[in-house]
């Protein structure tokens, strides 16, 4: 049985209140400012949390956005880039910056946010999910500490509405052999 066209709004509606909410912590002041080793811990794991909620919201309406256009739902398929394109490519667009908030989710939560986890094995560079100087993604050395300001968490959570409204876009896939002339 398919999910309801309600059910994947839902999930869109969700994660739409998710963005709305980040959007009010926008010119927060801890935001912005350079954070001192006390206050890093539970920093970084509240904005770990926030991107990882994000992300869990998306992964939510792609599951809801499949079974509804009665595509297989993939439920162990636990990377998010990879569910988007499966069930979407063109959005596909979005899963460098998806890989990129995962890298900087855990970099958040477990190493308080010092980048540890290079883009590929042996490399010196960690790649995160928003923009650096010149509008390419940010790139950090191993090592150095990752900050998340009000204009990347504003980046952040366009990426977020942009990748759920295509996905809601996406038309369902029509069943064959319904209808008159599958008669």
């Amino acid at each position: 049985m398919a999910v309801s066209a309600p059910a994947r709004d839902q999930a869109a509606v969700t994660l739409a209140r998710a963005t709305a909410f980040l959007r009010t912590q926008i010119g927060q002041p801890w935001l912005d400012q350079c954070w001192g080793e006390d206050d890093r811990l539970v920093r970084s794991r509240v904005i770990g949390n926030w991107i990882g909620e994000l992300d869990r919201l998306l992964h939510v309406l792609l599951d809801a956005a499949a079974d509804h256009a009665g595509q297989p739902v993939r439920a162990r398929q636990r990377n998010t880039g990879s569910k988007l394109v499966t069930f979407c490519a063109e959005a596909s667009w979005g899963v460098e910056r998806l890989d990129g908030m995962a890298r900087a989710r855990a970099t958040f939560r477990y190493t308080q946010g010092a980048a540890r986890r290079a883009d590929v094995r042996g490399g010196s560079h960690m790649t995160v999910g928003w923009s650096g100087p010149g509008g390419t993604l940010r790139r950090f050395t191993l090592g150095e500490r990752i900050h998340l300001g009000s204009e990347a968490l504003m980046e952040v959570c366009d990426l977020y509405d942009e990748l759920a409204a295509q996905v809601v876009r996406v038309p369902p896939v029509q069943a064959k052999g319904v209808g008159h002339q599958g008669i």
